[in-house]
């Protein structure tokens, strides 16, 4: 008996070795194993970092191209301001995770693939609206420049014309010439002494113009004395001459027709008058046509 059980021992020992042997081959290729998955997901966790901070970096780089966008459209400004915020919460919710995979790094870079494509979208629409805008201002400058430009020639003609009105209402003056004033006695003799002087008459020739206005016109003659004084028949002898209304001494309606109108206007003296030098001066239409002077002794 303890010589069958000696003989069982001995061969249970080898067994049971080569069973240890087995076990521990076993386990060495299972720790290997591990390891070996542990360095691959490490790497792959270093991989998805790696993308997780590259991802990060274009969020921020796109978040500053969408800052400096700018446009007049109050369309284009709110869809930038949209896509800021966006941007915004991407980056934060990226920076919130810890560990990542490989599904939230395709959705990030989706994401992202969707936010540069909108903001290309913009800048194209922004060009094409700054293109559109330098356009119409080109347009207005160059509306503005035939404006002004119209503008002048308005002027230029304008000019022109109140210079050609100005030099056609002063040709259509009547003027006058011959002009003879004297003192006259009751008889209508001329008379050299003042204080026989019953009269004055002054006779002239209303001067052909064709461009003149015809009909009916009223000549103003104004004698002013030695003293200065205007020899009037009343204050309230008035006519208008410079936008002013001014004494006259007399005058007189006569028909102009274009032609020469031979004509004399006769003031009656109210008393007597004073020797010296009377200046006489002829007016029509509001116009000074002629003068000149005599002495009375």
């Amino acid at each position: 008996m303890n010589e069958e059980r000696e003989g069982t021992r001995s061969k249970a020992v080898p067994l049971l070795t080569v069973l240890i042997l087995i076990l521990l081959a076993a386990l060495a290729v299972l720790g290997w194993f591990y390891y070996q998955q542990q360095q691959e997901s490490e790497a792959t966790q270093a991989q998805l970092m790696a993308d997780k901070d590259s991802i990060s970096r274009q969020l921020l780089i796109t978040m500053s191209d969408l800052q400096e966008m700018e446009s007049n459209n109050l369309e284009i400004n709110r869809r930038l301001t949209e896509e800021q915020a966006h941007a915004q919460k991407l980056y934060d919710e990226l920076q919130s995770l810890k560990r990542v995979s490989y599904a939230k790094i395709k959705e990030y870079q989706k994401e992202l693939g969707t936010l540069r494509s909108i903001m290309k979208g913009m800048l194209r629409d922004i060009d094409s609206l700054n293109t559109m805008n330098k356009e119409l201002i080109a347009e207005n400058r160059r509306v503005k420049a035939e404006v002004t430009q119209a503008q002048e020639t308005v002027k230029s003609l304008e000019q022109r014309t109140e210079t050609l009105s100005s030099q056609v209402a002063k040709g259509s003056v009547v003027q006058a010439r011959k002009i003879v004033a004297v003192g006259v006695n009751e008889k209508g003799k001329a008379v050299p002494r003042a204080k026989r002087v019953n009269k004055i008459r002054t006779c002239l020739t209303l001067m052909e113009n064709s461009i003149a206005k015809p009909g009916s016109k009223t000549v103003y003659m104004r004698i002013i004395g030695p003293d200065e004084f205007v020899l009037a028949q009343s204050e309230a002898d008035l006519f208008e001459f410079e936008g002013n209304r001014i004494v006259f001494s007399a005058a007189r309606d006569i028909d102009y027709q274009n032609a020469d109108v031979d004509m004399c206007i006769y003031y009656d003296c109210a008393g007597t008058l004073i020797p010296g030098q009377y200046s006489v001066d002829i007016y029509l239409e509001g116009n000074l046509i002629g003068h000149t002077s005599f002495s009375l002794k």
